[in-house]
């Protein structure tokens, strides 16, 4: 007899991300910033002084408290991954038990649901408003009448970019006493209600924070939870011993040594998202009745539009070498450099008609 798959991986394809010679990409929430040249020097020279037949440190401490500096937290709080989406496994299949059950919000980040799954945990979807808004009490409500050990979301949202503010969070922490809050601030620097501070505060709080957005690290692969102490712990007993990689963390290093780097980048991310957003705002007061656009807290726009619009202008950009992405009727539009916003704002009139 052959071997066959399980049932749970059998029909599952690989995430395939679109490839090709795009000239522009406002499609993965990327930022448009490359790193200046004499960071990258420094990140080559570290890497050039790296014994390469040696193991990582297993705990990646220099970057963590590099990481932990800037955002003013404890070091022995903040734990490091191969990107957050290791982070987002471990948390899903190490940290429920059989039968438990997990929750998440949609529309949410996908991944969220999917590790889970594959972890065989029981799963429950709570569906937000039509406006993609939700309140504390609708969380605290469906979290309890499920029984749930685990509830994920972003805040900001991805996709919707629709963020939920501190208290509220808060309101969640504590109104769900025995489940796991993991919040990913994947977004939070381009908006300013982090609950980072506060995870020494809870027994059941987590954050999860990624260097692919903001710190224009999408390359690299790396990512933090901040945690007390005893889910730090628990993080860094499940994960793998050498995670993340020497250069990945020579790399980040660098990167994260310069502070002033960073705040100047995401003020420039910002700039750009808001400009965005204008141009796109006017062009919705003009045409109401081929677009609106919706408020975002994070580094991309979100266009509805009516029918099939969305799904026809994702295809006429994309055949102007202009990627964005879609979803149903909406498109969702990564604040790019001014030079690429131009060409896209042009390019989108132009397919409006």
């Amino acid at each position: 007899m052959a071997y066959i798959l399980n049932e749970k991986i059998s029909g599952l394809e690989p995430y395939e991300t679109i490839q090709g010679d795009f000239r522009i990409r406002l499609d993965a929430n990327e930022s448009f910033i490359e790193i200046p040249e004499s960071t990258k020097n420094e990140m080559l020279e570290g890497i050039a002084e790296l014994s390469l037949n040696r193991y990582p440190d297993p705990r990646a401490r220099r970057v963590c408290s590099l990481f932990a500096s800037y955002y003013n937290v404890d070091p022995d709080c903040v734990s490091a991954f191969n990107g957050s989406d290791e982070l987002l496994f471990l948390i899903s299949t190490c940290f429920l038990m059989k039968g438990e059950k997990a929750v998440f919000l949609a529309p949410d980040f996908s991944m969220y649901r999917f590790y889970s799954e594959l972890g065989e945990a029981r799963t429950a979807i709570m569906q937000k408003n039509s406006d993609a808004s939700f309140t504390a009490e609708d969380v605290i409500s469906f979290v309890n009448a499920e029984r749930a050990r685990l509830l994920i979301f972003s805040n900001p949202c991805n996709p919707t970019g629709v963020g939920i503010e501190r208290q509220e969070v808060i309101k969640i922490i504590e109104g769900c006493p025995d489940c796991l809050v993991a919040v990913d601030e994947a977004y939070m620097e381009f908006w300013d209600q982090s609950v980072i501070d506060l995870v020494c505060n809870y027994d059941n709080l987590m954050v999860l924070k990624t260097c692919s957005k903001a710190f224009r690290m999408a390359g690299i692969r790396c990512g933090f939870c901040v945690a007390n102490k005893t889910l730090t712990d628990a993080l860094l007993a499940v994960k793998s011993p050498y995670n993340v990689n020497s250069m990945t963390q020579t790399a980040a290093a660098a990167i994260l040594s310069h502070p002033g780097e960073l705040d100047a980048a995401i003020a420039h991310i910002k700039s750009s998202a808001a400009s965005l957003k204008q141009e796109l705002s006017d062009m919705a007061a003009q045409f109401p009745d081929k677009l609106s656009v919706r408020d975002t807290c994070a580094n991309f726009s979100v266009i509805e539009m009516p029918g099939d619009s969305a799904k026809r202008m994702y295809e006429a950009l994309k055949k102007e070498g202009i990627l964005v992405r879609c979803f149903g009727s909406f498109l969702r539009v990564t604040a790019g450099s001014d030079e690429e916003n131009a060409e896209f704002i042009r390019a989108f009139e132009n397919n409006l008609f």
